[in-house]
């Protein structure tokens, strides 16, 4: 492991807008203790605030109260504990078919900031509407942020289906622990891509596990992400 009480600065990223700390739910954290835990490892970095992003998934077919209930049982804890430390949820949504009805229709769609919403794809196969979904997302006034776009493995290394995408007015949030490796060399080198060409708008931690806060704080350490976080680009602290 990677000592978490190494002495060495750490950049700071005041809000995390990728996690998943509402237990029980999908394949995030199991209980509230864990939940506490992690929040406050967020704290001992120097975030200010957690935006918790629970899968709405074929396989975590969640919606917008089970998230909101879950929300409460982690801020009641954290009163009970007399922990001050913010945090909200809003959600990652799989692009299928049951959210390109839901962008359609009337559905409540869970945002945050400036009414951003983080959405993913199949990480196997280029989705054949995504394009289409997003469009008619931003045109009901929402902002779609790509969540990892270094590890769709259908990309190989290629970023220009990326670029159309920002390009088109999507917004990308990198994984932090992706420039250390965690998820493997071309993840890191696409990351790595995103970065020179100037495409990463948000970091986040997509923490769903205690074990994973020691990778997280390995790419907190990245000279990427430090850079990131002493220029004006990244889009983080906007979420205050």
């Amino acid at each position: 492991m990677l000592g978490w009480l190494r002495r060495r600065p750490i950049p700071t990223i005041e809000v995390d807008l990728h996690s998943h700390l509402i237990p029980g739910i999908d394949d995030g954290v199991k209980s509230v203790d864990d939940s506490i835990e992690i929040i406050r490892k967020f704290s001992e970095l120097g975030y200010l605030k957690v935006i918790t992003t629970p899968h709405i998934h074929p396989n975590y077919p969640n919606t917008s109260e089970i998230i909101k209930k879950g929300l409460q049982k982690v801020q009641e804890r954290l009163e009970e504990e007399e922990f001050l430390f913010e945090i909200e949820a809003a959600a990652e949504y799989f692009v299928d078919d049951l959210f390109f009805d839901r962008v359609k229709g009337n559905s409540e769609i869970l945002s945050f900031g400036n009414k951003y919403v983080l959405v993913e794809s199949s990480f196997l196969n280029k989705p054949l509407f995504f394009e289409s979904c997003l469009f008619e997302l931003m045109a009901k006034g929402y902002t779609p942020v790509l969540a990892h776009p270094e590890r769709y493995r259908f990309l190989e290394g290629d970023i220009e289906w990326l670029e159309q995408l920002r390009v088109s007015g999507v917004l990308m949030q990198v994984t932090i622990s992706s420039f250390a490796g965690y998820y493997g060399e071309i993840p890191k080198s696409i990351a790595q891509k995103l970065y020179k060409k100037g495409m990463i708008d948000f970091l986040g931690s997509d923490l769903h596990r205690r074990e994973q806060l020691e990778y997280l704080k390995a790419g907190l350490m990245q000279k990427e992400v430090e850079k990131l976080c002493k220029s004006s680009h990244l889009k983080n602290s906007e979420l205050l």
